[in-house]
């Protein structure tokens, strides 16, 4: 019981371990306890249950409430059960997490949440507010004697939480049973029943969970239905400790091996790190998408590592994705980096804990990946500021990014190591955004381009099919339109990209690649292809976003109907319908459905993807065998990453296969010669690009040869 515990009134991670000092002898005694918390985070799966195998073996039960902040806008529509407070998004995937997190602390954490919520013995609600925050973190423990703990202080559900060494964590217990503490703890209780109520008397409103997270636990109830049992979690908490513990003490190291294979440096890599030391350690690296930008830049900072002490290292990238895919390479050089994206509370606590260990003199290594939303932030500029900046080193992946005016001071602009990282740093129009790329990375220092890569077998040598498709009549006037539209604006701009004529500049270039990217014949085009040549698996279609005509071929005696879709949905359509197993790739899927269909598309069980252009910057899929650029721009840019996304290496893999569908005008669609000979000749450019570092250069433009001829441009064909 609880009276016989010798309960201290304040606890603190400075002096204590709240885990074992204080959770784990409280829960042992308890029947019910009731938590109100701030976040639902994956911190939270860990932290929350702390020790709850316990109440499981006294047969107890739990009540939890989680906060959620929202938009003022939404807050009727949830508090009235017309929507969820969380999108689909921000929800765990409790099913990836056990298979990814298999043998973790985590994965038993869900298990026993689950097995607790399937038996009846937990219950969960959301407190949403829609203003300021729902920021209570109060505990109520009771035991077989009615006898009342609550606990109350500074500490928030997260992973540091649980670990003394990274977080300063207090709380302050109070108990029923003496005089002098017992109106907290009815006042506690009374808070937290009034919440479980609903009866708030405020802005808060209390609702249920949503759907997808029962849906989650009861999936994996009914996949492990075994009790939890408190000696398998205390072997958890230590191996979670021990791994913590041994991730902080270690120092990166260059790998023996990746993936089986003997690790070395390429002669290229070792090539650009020289000449970026030689600009006093900054730079951009301009190496063509799948050279191995990112094992290069995480040498440098690991052979920087091994000569400096107290190195912090900040990964700056686009995406979330990206940043995961980050992380696993980092690991293989014995690096774990601190996530900086997702919930604030997942990383602030443990990034100032660094600072405090360190207050004085930068001794320990630090590696962080951060997205660049986040990097810009106040919470993070305010973090990363207070660092040594001698000790700093700094990579920005897919630099190109940071050319944006959002970006002005908040590079690290005094950080001693700096590396940039794009196979296409430089915008072919923002000279202004190119002046800012320089400001930040001085200069590109190392340029490799894709014929060295294929010619050294860095990446995989590759058939070009060029597919012409002809725009409609109305489609052609239209294109013709803009174009004069555009050199209007182009003339109007006088290089000012970030003025009111650039911005329309932009506009009307976007619209007119939009036009290109979704013509009507493409759809054609597509279905003649599918049915001349079989799809292999691995295949990659790269579509537009825009809209394009589609016609049902259902028997009518009146005309068959036509209307617009998506050209990706199209592209599904297609594909479906001659038995191929498709999947889309796109930023409606959120990050876990992504990771699960590039694992599928990876073992064949998918055989094909649409994708938009969630694939043009830095995810791996070297699995990719085939691809369809039904939709590509003139920027090279993106035709250049989305060439390298094909053309990486993997196993089993000799050769890839490029079909382009160029788009050319119809002859007497009333358009002038000259505007005919410039739409095919900036056409020409990405073609010729394709075709020249191609494996049969010569023949890839045959299919190309009435248009050449008809303009005159056979030389591009020579």
């Amino acid at each position: 019981m609880f009276r016989k515990l010798e309960l201290k009134t304040n606890y603190s991670s400075e002096d204590d371990n709240l885990y074992t000092d204080f959770f784990l002898p409280a829960l042992s005694e308890a029947v019910t306890y009731r938590r109100a918390v701030g976040f639902f985070s994956l911190g939270v799966l860990l932290n929350t249950p702390t020790a709850m195998s316990k109440i499981v073996e006294s047969s107890g039960r739990i009540q939890l409430i989680f906060g959620k902040l929202i938009a003022p806008e939404d807050f009727d529509a949830i508090s009235k059960g017309l929507a969820q407070p969380w999108s689909e998004q921000e929800l765990p995937r409790f099913e990836s997490l056990i298979e990814e997190k298999h043998g973790t602390l985590l994965e038993y954490r869900i298990r026993l949440l689950a097995w607790l919520f399937s038996s009846g013995r937990l219950e969960m609600k959301v407190a949403i507010r829609p203003k300021g925050m729902f920021h209570q973190k109060i505990g109520i423990l009771e035991d077989r004697l009615n006898d009342v703990i609550s606990f109350s202080g500074s500490m928030n559900e997260t992973v540091s939480a649980l670990d003394p060494r990274f977080n300063s964590e207090e709380i302050t217990v109070f108990r029923s049973w003496n005089e002098g503490q017992k109106e907290y703890v009815e006042s506690h209780s009374k808070s937290f029943e009034k919440l479980w109520s609903g009866d708030t008397g405020s802005s808060t409103v209390v609702c249920a969970l949503p759907e997808a997270i029962e849906e989650g636990l009861q999936f994996v109830a009914e996949r492990y239905p075994e009790a939890p049992t408190s000696d398998l979690e205390d072997s958890r908490v230590r191996e979670f400790f021990d791994q913590r513990t041994e991730q902080t003490q270690t120092k990166p190291q260059v790998p023996q091996t990746i993936n089986g294979n003997p690790f070395k440096m390429r002669r290229h890599q070792l090539e650009a790190l020289r000449e970026w030391s030689s600009n006093d350690y900054n730079g951009i690296l301009e190496l063509a998408t799948g050279a191995g930008k990112t094992i290069t830049a995480i040498y440098a900072a690991t052979k920087t590592v091994e000569a400096n002490s107290g190195i912090a290292l900040i990964v700056a990238v686009p995406y979330q994705d990206l940043a995961d895919q980050w992380c696993e390479e980092l690991r293989l050089f014995n690096i774990h980096a601190l996530q900086c994206y997702g919930a604030r509370a997942e990383w602030e606590s443990k990034a100032l804990a660094y600072l405090r260990r360190n207050n004085g003199g930068q001794r320990e290594f630090i590696a962080i990946v951060v997205v660049n939303k986040t990097l810009k932030s106040e919470h993070f500029q305010s973090f990363a500021l207070q660092l040594d900046q001698e000790r700093v080193f700094f990579i920005g992946d897919e630099c190109h990014h940071h050319g944006g005016r959002g970006y002005n001071g908040k590079l690290l602009p005094n950080a001693r190591f700096r590396i940039g990282l794009s196979a296409t740093p430089f915008h072919y129009l923002d000279q202004e955004a190119n002046d800012r790329l320089r400001a930040v990375y001085d200069k590109s220092v190392y340029q490799y381009g894709l014929a060295e890569a294929v010619e050294d077998k860095v990446l995989t040598p590759y058939e070009y099919i060029p597919i012409p498709v002809e725009l409609t009549h109305s489609e052609a006037q239209d294109y013709v339109a803009l174009s004069d539209q555009i050199a209007r604006a182009f003339a109007a701009s006088k290089d000012d990209m970030s003025g009111p004529s650039g911005e329309r500049l932009k506009s009307l270039l976007m619209r007119r690649a939009r036009l290109v990217g979704a013509a009507e014949n493409k759809m054609v085009e597509l279905e003649k292809l599918l049915e001349n040549s079989h799809t292999q698996s691995h295949s990659l279609f790269y579509c537009s976003d825009g809209r394009t005509l589609v016609t049902d071929d259902a028997e009518s005696e009146t005309q068959p109907d036509q209307e617009e879709v998506k050209q990706r949905f199209a592209v599904a359509k297609i594909l479906a319908q001659k038995g191929i197993r498709v999947s889309p790739f796109t930023s409606d899927e959120n990050r876990w459905q992504r990771r699960e269909i590039l694992k599928r598309f990876k073992t064949g069980e998918t055989e094909a993807l649409v994708a938009i252009r969630c694939l043009d910057e830095g995810i791996d899929v070297p699995a990719c065998q085939t691809a369809y650029l039904i939709a590509s721009s003139r920027n090279p840019r993106q035709f250049i990453q989305r060439r390298g996304r094909i053309l990486r290496r993997a196993e089993n893999k000799d050769q890839a296969t490029i079909y382009d569908f160029v788009v050319v005008l119809p002859e007497g669609a009333g358009v002038g010669e000259n505007s005919a000979v410039d739409f095919l000749r900036n056409e020409l450019e990405r073609v010729a690009d394709f075709a020249r570092h191609s494996l049969y250069p010569a023949s890839s433009l045959k299919p190309l040869l009435p248009w050449l001829r008809r303009y005159e441009l056979e030389h591009y064909a020579a």
